[in-house]
This record gives C-alpha cells, structure tokens and sequence, in this order.
C-alpha cells in the first residue's frame, strides 16, 4: 500500500513545480549529455553504469536548478553555458582525447587561428547541442510559475535525492580499491581511496564522469592557483654542471612541429614523403622507440619544457604559465654556466602558450619570434614558413658568438596541415582524404626545408651537434595514413646528427622526450644532473618509462605495460607540482 502511495506522491510533486511542456526543454538537456557521454567514455568494464549514473545525477541536479530558479532569462543562460561545455569538450576530446581543462583557456589566444581545424572536428551529430537550445528556448518560456512555499517540497525532494546520489557514489567508487587493499594488506580506510579519487583525480575525463563539471573546474581553478608554503629546495650541484673545453660544440635542438615516427616511412607512389628524414634512420643515430609527453593544456610547449628540464609536464595547465621555472636546471642554465651563448627561434608569436616568458624563464638569453624576423612569404597565419624561417636563423647563428646552444621550434607542419599552399609543395603526394594530402605534403615540405638548413650547417661547421626530435603526433587515424597504433602512444623520431661521428645505428630502447637531455649529456660524455627524471636512452635497461596521462609505459625490459595490471610506483609523473606552480 505504501508503495502505491509513494508513486502519486511524487507525480503531484513534479506537477506542482513542471509542467510536461517544461520537462520537454529538460529532456532537451539530458539527451544532449548523453550524446556527451557516448562519445567520450569508453564502452568497458562497468563504464555503462557510470553513465547511466552520470545522466540520474545530472536529470536530479537539473530538476533542483530548475525547482530553485524560474526566471526564463536566467534559465535559457546556464543551458546555453552547460551546451557550449559539452559541445566545446566533445570537439576537445576528438583531437586530444581528453575533456578540456581549466588550464586549456590560457591558451585562448590559439583559438582564431585554429577556424579550420574546428570546422574539420565539428561532425553532424553535434546539431544534438543546438536542437537541445532551441528546445530549452521554446519549452522553458511557456512553463509555469510557482510560489516558493509551493516548490519547498520539490527542493527538499530533488535535494535528498543528491545527497542519495552522493553517498551511493562514495561506496561505489571506493568498493574495489578497499577489496584490493584489504588483498594486500595495505592499509587504507574508505575515506582515503575517496579522498584521493575527489580531490586528487588525474584522470580529468573520469572526474568529469563521476563528479560533473562544476567540482572538476573548481580543482582545476584550485591547482591553477595553488601555491605551496615551501618549495622544495633543488641541490646546487645540479646547476654546476661542468661541460669540459674540448667537448664544447655547438648544439642545435630542432623541434619539428606534429612530426610522426610513421610518416618518415610512409610511401607514396613509390617515393618516401620524407626522403632525407628516411636516409637519416640509416645514416645517424636514430632512435625508433620514441613516444611524446603530450597534454591538452600545454600542448606544443611541453615537449620543449620535457627536453629542457628532463621534467613531466604539469598537465592541468601550461607548463609556461607556471611559477618558478627560474628554479629549474634547464639546460639552458647549465650551458649559460659553462659560457655559452643560449638562443631559441619560432617563426609564431612568443605569446602562444606564454612560450617567451617562459624560455627566458628557463635561462635562454636570447629569444626571436615573429616580430624578430622579416617575413616576405607568410603563411595562413602570416607567419614565417619554414624554408625563410631556417634560412633566416641559419644567418643569425652566422653572427652568434660560439659555442653556442640554439633550440629551434618549426612551424609551418602545425595543425590543421594548411599553412602552405599548393603552389609550397615540392613533390605532390595524393590523398583522397584532404587533411591527408595537407599533412604529407607539409611534411615533404619540412623535409626539404631540414635537408636545405641542416647540409648547409654541416658545411659551415662539421662540429656542429645537432638533435631532431617530433614535438608530438598528428593525431591522424584514417584508413589512408595513422600517425599511432595505439591510444594513449604518440610515436614520433628522435635524430642525433654527428659529421665526428661515423657509427650510425638505430637504438629501440623506448623514451620519451625528458629522456632527450640525458641522453645528450651522456653523448657528449657531460654528467646528468641528478634532479632530471629522463634516462639516457644509449643504456637499454636504466628505468621504467611512464607517458603522463597514457594507461600504459615500457618497463626495464622495454616491453609495454598496462598500469592497471602491474604494481608499478607511477607518483614520479607529479612530482614537478613539489617546485612550480
């Protein structure tokens, strides 16, 4: 009898605070995040009930939101917000494959050069996101008014209900880290596991999943922002670093923009898109097994923090927004110490991602970006391309006193592989799929501008060191060209150019990019500043090697790993938050 009652009980609930042509604009909500959900969590394990639990708690919030505040305006305002969220994340997630940090708005300076990149992400299904705001525009200005006395009993309904929600979620997620920890008898309350899944989540899609997007921006502000009372004191003797007289050079680090491991293989019609990179795997040292430390926020500038510092990025926010770099020993530093001259080149603005705040930051002395250089030929950006861009910075390296250090970002490769004309291309690689045709032919064009500047440096200075490394991949999985096999693994190349040195070969220890300052310490015979976490990758079983944000890393014997299935200590990736912020 009393189940009888319940259910007419709270029917006349809902109906004295909605009306059923109010529920259609709530409807209207709730299918626009579910198509949210569907598209970014995977379809393992017990994710099926996560979203179902996901779309209770956001109905029962909606219904709260909506018991508490009737004014239209204000209404129509918080759906176009949420909407404009989940529409910005899912276009976030199918390039990075991650939900959009906090962080990631400190990179909004990108946005209006980034038009067709959108527009290539942007998918017909996403009229679900526009649909739900017409249906709020046009169902919520009809809906009813009611006194507050009268919504008192909808308030307190749709409120004990979250706090139902609240606790189910508090045993749910903690249930199988407990029934582990209690296996092996490690010695965790419940409040701990939750606590750390809450407050400490790494996983940003995940948190969103289970806690929505209000509690996951609050922590992304809060780490944003967070400033610790003490930070921890680096040793002097990483800075001190003595580079002997006789193995001084002069060292160029060329960061090549969205170059693929893949594509310096690739063939087309029988030609190689890259024919000097290709020749390159068999005539330096080359190093197949390479996989970037890449993250939504810091984008393009974490490989240069990753090869400076031999540190993780931040993740949840860009690196070069952080506070005390200047503490770091980057090496930059070290080379300033030993009296070189320290320069770094980008043919963009020094503004995106804070990138020339933060590489004098990090030591160098001297910086050129756009306004630094003449530019007859611009790209789409109206910035330099790249053959004028080399060009230009193999004649101001002419004038620098040496030894010198000089790290040069490309750009004319970036997404979304349009920078360049058809009239640019070298050698023209069909494709039906058009951001691949755009991406092989930049990259034949990269490849020509590499070849022009790098043979004209070895002739100028046969002593010249020179590193090539990919920032990240392209992110490109058509059946035409992939740039990975496998998510979560951004493959990409890593050269050690060397006229001196006649002993080429190829070296498949895996690393990534915080292993590039090691290993070229160790080539030049430098010692390693203990306070770098990469390895260097000529000692095949040094350590293990972790990708922030990746499910998997490559342990001491260089075979893959899932992180879920192996009793491995991953904290090392966090460790920077301890000294910037």
């Amino acid at each position: 009898m009393k189940q009888q009652k319940i259910i007419p009980q709270i029917f006349t609930l809902f109906k004295s605070t909605f009306d059923n042509v109010h529920l259609f604009g709530i409807l209207g909500i709730i299918f626009a995040h579910t198509f949210f959900l569907i598209e970014i969590v995977e379809f393992v394990g017990f994710n099926f009930f996560r979203i179902i639990f996901s779309i209770v708690a956001l109905t029962n919030f909606s219904l709260l939101l909506f018991s508490i505040f009737q004014n239209y305006h204000l209404r129509i305002f918080g759906t176009a917000v949420y909407l404009l969220l989940l529409w910005s994340n899912v276009l976030h997630f199918r390039y990075f494959g991650s939900t959009m940090h906090l962080g990631t708005l400190l990179n909004i300076g990108f946005l209006p050069v980034l038009g067709s990149q959108i527009m290539y992400l942007i998918q017909w299904i996403d009229i679900v996101y526009l649909l739900s705001l017409i249906a709020g525009i046009f169902f919520f200005k009809k809906s009813k008014k009611t006194y507050i006395t009268n919504r008192i009993s909808a308030i307190s309904f749709f409120a004990g209900v979250w706090l139902f929600l609240q606790v189910f979620l508090y045993y749910a997620t903690t249930q199988s880290p407990i029934n582990s920890a209690k296996k092996y008898n490690e010695p965790f309350t419940r409040w701990n596991v939750y606590r750390e899944i809450r407050f400490d989540s790494r996983d940003h899609t995940g948190s969103v999943l289970y806690f929505g997007f209000i509690w996951t921006y609050g922590i992304d502000l809060y780490r944003i922002n967070k400033n610790p009372e003490l930070a921890v004191e680096i040793p002097e003797s990483n800075f001190t670093i003595t580079i002997p007289e006789n193995k001084k050079r002069n060292i160029i680090a060329i960061q090549v923009e969205s170059l693929d491991n893949n594509v310096i293989h690739h063939i087309v019609d029988d030609k190689p898109i890259m024919p000097f990179l290709n020749h390159l795997t068999q005539h330096s040292i080359y190093f197949s097994k390479i996989f970037a430390q890449h993250t939504s926020v810091g984008g393009t500038s974490d490989a240069e923090f990753c090869v400076l510092t031999s540190q993780y990025p931040l993740g949840h926010k860009g690196t070069f927004f952080a506070i005390g770099l200047e503490r770091l020993p980057a090496i930059p530093v070290i080379m300033n110490n030993n009296k070189y001259t320290t320069l770094a080149f980008h043919g963009n603005s020094g503004s995106f991602f804070n990138r020339k705040q933060g590489l004098l930051n990090l030591g160098f002395q001297q910086t050129y970006f756009k306004k630094d250089f003449t530019i007859n030929d611009p790209d789409k950006w109206h910035a330099l391309k790249d053959m004028g861009f080399l060009l230009q910075v193999q004649q101001n390296l002419a004038d620098i006193d040496t030894p010198y250090f000089a790290y040069i970002l490309t750009l004319t490769s970036h997404t979304p592989f349009d920078l360049i004309d058809e009239k640019d291309y070298v050698s023209e690689y069909p494709a039906e799929d058009p951001v691949v045709k755009n991406y092989l032919n930049s990259m034949a064009y990269v490849d020509s501008a590499l070849e022009k500047f790098i043979t004209t440096i070895h002739q100028i200075d046969p002593n010249s060191l020179i590193i090539l490394f990919g920032d990240h991949c392209a992110n490109i999985n058509e059946p035409e060209y992939a740039s990975y096999s496998i998510k979560g693994l951004e493959p990409i190349p890593f050269f050690i150019l060397d006229p001196m040195n006649q002993s080429n070969k190829v070296i498949s220890v895996a690393g990534t990019t915080i292993d590039f300052g090691p290993t070229l310490f160790d080539y030049l015979g430098i010692d390693i500043p203990e306070f770098w976490q990469g390895k260097s990758l000529f000692d095949k079983h040094n350590k293990n090697t972790f990708i922030l944000n990746s499910p998997y890393y490559f342990d001491r014997q260089n075979n893959m790993q899932k992180i879920s299935d192996q009793p491995v200590d991953n904290e090392e990736m966090y460790r920077i938050q301890n000294y910037i912020w």
